[in-house]
């Protein structure tokens, strides 16, 4: 959840990915893709409301395409790697109320509100993000990165727990033109509901649970008719040892459902280990993508071979050289990216983030 300062800022921020291909994936290769944000807050107290704020981040992208048509994988191993794009990503206003009660409305960015993986947040691949039981549902995503669509957040916060509630829109942007800044008629497929609870545990420990449903019916795998597509997860943070002064030893792990009926990916299992400071960090994880039934019947017609599992492993490291410059090397082995559609994946990444405030 985003901060506004006491006073107007904006800040600029440019993250990039220099990714290839070493061994297997769908080609040997190498691709350069990133992401520039331009983020602009209003400062405390909009409009004379006492807490009150705005917020927005238009940003550019280039170079996506590297799963695709390189790695072959599923999950996405790089977390910017989308279509060019020039556009708004987020712009919403938020304000206090009484009771703990705090509401946000606008282009919202659904993962920085729900499902998010604080410890995975290092990490470049897509499923330590928001994991792909909840990112691949819908006609096109949820409101995730890289599209996002009218919503409405309200969250209940207390020093030991939150409670957070919200609507979107169905259908981020328009699946038919990617590159159109505005989204197309509000509510023409549904909405999407979130719900998450998420409380602290003991000293260092922080369980989330989350589920979500989209009120329209889609197209069943099997062609038998149409059906609800909804989903729970489930995902608990913890701190070992340390601090984030001295260096901390954190993990987490989480497990997510879909419905196998409608969503090709049926059910989610994550996790990793971190350790170090804001300015230098080492971490590992997996994640592993399992389809459903109708969608294993459905690929194996069409295609062999094909697994059920897509597996990522990811190791990494991040070093902050100056206030405006980070680096990240990288190495991820995926097994059996798209279900074995592409030969197990060994993918080589340096990730540099500038940021200009």
């Amino acid at each position: 959840m985003a901060r506004a300062d006491d006073k107007p800022s904006a800040d600029l921020r440019y993250t990039t990915d220099i990714m290839g291909v070493a061994a297997g994936g769908e080609r040997r290769g190498v691709r350069w893709m990133g992401r520039l944000d331009l983020d602009l807050d209003s400062g405390t107290d909009l409009l004379g409301l006492a807490g009150a704020h705005a917020h927005a981040d238009i940003f550019l992208l280039h170079g996506g395409g590297f799963s695709v048509r390189d790695a072959g994988d599923a999950q996405v191993v790089s977390n910017i790697d989308a279509p060019y794009a020039v556009r708004p990503f987020e712009a919403w206003v938020e304000a206090p109320l009484s009771g703990g009660v705090r509401v946000k409305a606008g282009l919202v960015d659904l993962n920085s509100e729900f499902d998010v993986q604080s410890v995975g947040s290092l990490f470049l691949n897509s499923s330590f993000g928001i994991a792909p039981d909840y990112s691949q549902s819908g006609l096109n995503g949820p409101s995730i990165f890289p599209v996002t669509s009218p919503g409405l957040v309200v969250a209940v916060e207390r020093p030991r727990w939150t409670l957070r509630t919200a609507i979107f829109d169905a259908v981020p942007g328009d699946p038919n033109h990617p590159h159109r800044t505005l989204p197309g008629r509000f509510g023409r497929n549904g909405a999407l509901l979130s719900v998450e609870g998420e409380m602290k545990i003991g000293d260092g420990g922080e369980l989330q649970l989350g589920a979500w449903y989209y009120t329209d019916r889609f197209a069943r795998l099997d062609g038998n008719g149409r059906g609800r597509s909804a989903g729970a997860y489930v995902q608990y943070e913890q701190t070992f040892a340390g601090d984030e002064k001295t260096g901390a030893l954190r993990g987490w792990i989480r497990a997510g459902q879909a419905a196998a009926e409608v969503n090709d990916i049926g059910l989610y299992v994550g996790g990793g280990f971190s350790w170090g400071t804001d300015d230098r960090s080492y971490g590992v994880a997996v994640a592993h993508a399992r389809l459903g039934d109708p969608a294993l019947r459905a690929f194996a017609a069409a295609f062999t071979p094909r697994y059920r599992a897509e597996t990522a492993i990811e190791v990494t490291a991040t070093h902050r050289l100056t206030k405006w410059l980070q680096v990240q090397p990288d190495v991820q082995y995926v097994r059996h990216p798209s279900w074995g559609a592409a030969a197990d994946a060994l993918v080589l990444g340096l990730r540099l983030h500038f940021a200009i405030k």
